[in-house]
């Protein structure tokens, strides 16, 4: 019994709390009342920021020094960036990269949302720093931002992948069918109508398949693939709108396109349903 006590206290002190933070209640009630729950009202629950505050004070010396070095040579890296010579600034992509994948990875299965966040923190910090690259060394134009992009995306693909990153998987081959889109209108600059459908429908209905073929094993997969043959589908028609092909006849596609996949989901629902949901 004295341990429910204990839980019902805990409770209601964490219920003030809220009526606190939400402006139910004048501050100075919400005292009284806490003050009948605790015996110090220091001991109240703190929000994330009075949480991390007291973290901090809880530090030990060593943790205040590596703290601090961490920060100096971070410091220093930004810095001094654009005198490193090119591999050194890969390397230092590459590890911090990895650190921050490796590092979500073992949050992943203890705490998902910190680990997932520190994984897409490494994505993003390893296409920040292939920008900073091709900046300094003056590959802005050309090759460079392709072959930036397509790393990304692959990497992205792996990542998402193996550690499960539906969304990172996701985004990863958006940016593929960003590049093949992108090096269509380079190769071919003034397609017809029937290319442009070749160029793409194809595509769709090898990523539907795949999202098929996948799911039973790995069933995230092959959501994701049956969401990008979705996109597949429309993009003969996003293609033809951004780079001016038939743009007379692009909302007649959408609406048969959309009728004709609209359809086919329908009479397919118990299939697509149970390798998607």
């Amino acid at each position: 019994m004295p341990a429910l006590d204990e839980d019902r206290k805990k409770w209601i002190v964490r219920e003030i709390e809220t009526w606190r933070r939400g402006k139910l209640l004048p501050e100075q009630y919400c005292d009284f009342l806490q003050n009948l729950y605790l015996d110090d009202l220091t001991d109240r629950p703190k929000g994330p920021l009075g949480e991390a505050v007291r973290r901090v004070g809880r530090a030990s010396g060593k943790q205040w020094a590596l703290t601090i070095v961490i920060f100096s040579l971070i410091c220093l890296i930004v810095l001094h960036f654009s005198a490193f010579p090119l591999a050194l600034q890969i390397a230092l992509g590459v590890l911090g990269t990895a650190g921050f994948v490796g590092w979500g990875a073992r949050r992943r299965e203890r705490q998902p949302a910190r680990g997932l966040a520190l994984t897409g923190a490494g994505m993003l910090f390893q296409f920040g720093i292939g920008l900073a690259v091709l900046g300094i060394h003056g590959w802005t134009s050309g090759a460079g931002p392709v072959a930036l992009v397509a790393l990304s995306s692959l990497l992205w693909i792996c990542c998402g992948l193996a550690l499960r990153f539906s969304l990172l998987h996701g985004l990863g081959w958006i940016g593929i069918i960003g590049l093949y889109a992108w090096m269509l209108s380079r190769q071919v600059p003034d397609p017809s109508w029937l290319e442009v459908q070749v160029f793409w429908v194809p595509a769709a209905l090898l990523f539907g398949w795949l999202s098929w073929f996948v799911h039973v094993k790995f069933k995230a997969t092959g959501t994701v693939l049956f969401a990008n043959a979705l996109i597949l589908w429309f993009m003969p028609e996003i293609y033809s709108a951004l780079f001016d092909v038939d743009r007379a006849w692009i909302q007649l596609e959408l609406l048969v396109k959309i009728a004709a996949v609209g359809y086919g989901l329908f009479r397919l629902r118990k299939q697509w349903m149970e390798w998607v949901a």
